[in-house]
Parts: C-alpha cells; structure tokens; sequence
C-alpha cells in the first residue's frame, strides 16, 4: 500500500491504489501484436485501484530513496490510466535492472497532483 503526499487527504488514498511489479516480463512481443513495436519493454506495473472513487494517474512515474530521484517518462501507454473502482491496468516501461534495483521506492502521481508511493526491492538489503 502506498501513502498520500499531498494535504488534505480527505480521502483515504492511501489505500486507493496498489502495485505489483513484474521485472524481466515478455510483454514486448504482446505490446507488438496488439498495436506497435516497442523494444525493451521488461518491466511491467499493475495498477490497481482499491478505492471507491475514480483515479486518473499520469503515465510517468519516479523511483525514489536511491542515488537521485529519477523520473521514467518514456511509460507506454503514454496517455495516462483512468481506473474505475475495482479496475486494474497496466503500465510497460524499458528498465536495466542495475538501475532498478538501486531504487527502494516508487511514486505515482494523479492528474490533481496527489502522489502514491510504495516500497519496492525491500529484500535487497
């Protein structure tokens, strides 16, 4: 579960939005056939959004609590995930995993500027 970052949190987003991270998927091949060739795209991220409102979350995302914050942009698809209750999609990215595994959390930004983070390679030391 990640946290609000931006006040007031009325709502209890918090727990509105959950991840899970696929690193070395096999999406690229399946991103091909349904529309377009995008090389490299190994990492995979399911958004899921637990709450009962709509989200609307932009299609970059940064990892945080590593050498830099560092911000992905080049996320397919780039228009944004609009997410209705109790709907899931996914997010597809080109990753090296040297990088990725420098990285302990992920932050997530909705249109109005509220953030959602989680930690990530929390068994890495």
């Amino acid at each position: 579960m990640g946290f609000c970052s931006k006040a007031p949190c009325n709502r209890a987003l918090f727990t509105m939005l959950g991840i899970t991270i696929f690193m070395n998927t096999s999406m690229e091949e399946v991103i091909a056939f349904k529309c377009c060739a995008l090389p490299d795209q190994n990492l995979e991220i399911h958004l899921h959004n637990t709450g009962k409102e709509a989200l609307s979350i932009k299609s970059r995302f940064v990892l945080d609590d590593g050498p830099k914050p560092l911000t992905i942009t080049a996320v397919y698809p780039p228009t944004g995930i609009k997410l209705a209750p109790g709907q899931t999609a996914a997010i597809y990215t080109s990753m090296d995993e040297r990088v990725w595994e420098q990285y302990r959390s992920i932050r997530f930004e909705e249109q109005g500027g509220i953030f959602h983070s989680f930690a990530i390679n929390t068994n890495k030391g």
